[in-house]
């Protein structure tokens, strides 16, 4: 019995040593991090709910949340304003071509095309396409820049980025009654700054190429700031999107 129990013991040890042996040759292998999953951050106020009742032209998504342009507009502010100022101008727009030719039309193909005497076309589409020009003008980036090329027509025709800024200013806090203030280069290649009155725009006055407008309609500014329009315009100066100003030259 003694002896028995001497032999079971051994194959014990002779069992744990070798597995012992066998933990020491193992492979580490590295375990795959768990996949992380961007969730796309959507506004409380419904922005991505924004959409035509029915024509070809739908709401052109803003590149920011409502929230993420606090600094600028309050949010609900900026809801109003493109959730149903700039909705209803795209919803009249899509009525106003409705069984005409300007159906198939591109937007500026519309604004280049409408008769003097077609009103409501002519309106509308000056709105819905000058909204969607002043979204794309601003970021809520506040480190963009003008590029190489944009800076030097920038000190060829004002003289340096902060003459530029100030005569922004200036132009808007003295411009009177609903429009829109665009930086353009006209048709000798110069930079310049140009207001249009009501919905009128670059393309319907022949005026030259679009970069950056800022809108100076009240109901931009007026729910936010009151009657300070110079308040607004320095304000959102820091916001104007500069990357978008240089894509817009290098497009020919």
């Amino acid at each position: 019995m003694k002896n028995i129990k001497l032999l079971f013991a051994f194959v014990f040890l002779t069992v744990l040593a070798f597995s012992c042996g066998k933990q020491n040759e193992r492979i580490e292998v590295e375990i795959p991090k768990r996949e992380t999953f961007i969730v796309e951050k959507k506004s409380i106020l419904g922005q991505e709910k924004v959409k035509t009742k029915q024509g070809p032209f739908d709401m052109q998504a803003l590149s920011f949340q409502y929230e993420e342009l606090e600094s600028l507009f309050k949010p609900e502010d900026l809801a109003l304003h493109y959730g149903v100022i700039h909705l209803d101008y795209a919803n009249r727009l899509n009525t106003a071509i409705h069984g005409t030719s300007y159906v198939t039309d591109s937007l500026p193909g519309i604004l280049t095309k409408v008769m003097p005497t077609q009103n409501e076309i002519a309106n509308v589409a000056g709105a819905y396409y000058n909204h969607n020009f002043f979204w794309n003008s601003l970021t809520k980036n506040t480190t963009t820049n003008p590029n190489t090329t944009l800076s030097a027509l920038i000190s060829s025709n004002f003289g340096s980025y902060n003459n530029l800024k100030a005569e922004i200013l200036r132009i808007a806090v003295e411009f009177e009654g609903s429009g829109w203030l665009w930086l353009l280069v006209d048709h000798h290649h110069n930079l310049v700054l140009a207001t249009t009155v009501n919905n009128e725009n670059p393309i319907t006055q022949k005026l030259g190429k679009p970069l950056l407008v800022i809108d100076l309609w009240e109901h931009a500014y007026l729910p936010s700031y009151k009657n300070d329009k110079e308040k607004y315009i320095k304000t959102l100066l820091p916001h104007l999107n500069w990357e978008f100003a240089n894509l817009r030259l290098e497009n020919k």
